[in-house]
């Protein structure tokens, strides 16, 4: 059962662990989606257990959530908290709604700024990156293309801040499928 539990744990670390700083054109972002779909060597499953050792001390962790169907409020049901999900998030340097390509207002592609890293949750939607101090965009990968249904005032996409020596706690709601 330990060996089970580890896995999903050693795979989420395996992919937090490196850091994309150059300029990803769609090229590579695909060939690094393929790369993920391919299983992990007995090596780098080794080194995401030791990994695992060490806790994200500074960057963003939390938890994917899914909400899809009727979301109205009702006597009779309480309202959802969503599902914990399985998704790859792309970290981006902070990025302008002017920086991207916007579909159905929640879906983008052709983002002009740099992938800085991604990680995938494990089956309950759970995360953690480290990352420097800044200010960041986070996405997830759907079909679509990579969604992002929230933009502070000065429209910068899903903004999420890391401060020196802190975690940034993140709750991130997919909720394209949701009807409100």
């Amino acid at each position: 059962m330990d060996k089970l539990l580890l896995l999903p744990l050693a795979l989420l670390l395996s992919q937090c662990s490196g850091a994309k700083t150059a300029h990803q054109t769609q090229s590579q972002q695909e060939q690094m989606e393929s790369q993920e779909q391919q299983p992990l060597s007995q090596q780098q499953q080794n080194a995401a257990v030791q990994e695992q050792q060490a806790p994200v001390t500074q960057g963003i962790a939390g938890k994917v959530l899914w909400k899809a169907g009727n979301q109205m409020p009702s006597p009779d049901a309480p309202p959802s908290k969503g599902k914990g999900i399985q998704r790859t998030l792309y970290v981006y340097e902070l990025t302008n709604s002017s920086q991207a390509k916007t579909i159905d207002g929640v879906f983008h592609t052709d983002i002009q700024t740099n992938l800085v890293t991604h990680v995938v949750t494990d089956a309950n939607g759970n995360f953690a990156v480290s990352l420097k101090p800044g200010m960041y965009s986070l996405f997830s990968k759907e079909e679509k293309g990579l969604f992002a249904s929230l933009s502070d005032g000065e429209m910068n996409i899903n903004p999420v801040e890391v401060k020196e020596g802190q975690v940034t706690d993140v709750e991130f709601l997919i909720n394209y499928k949701a009807n409100y």
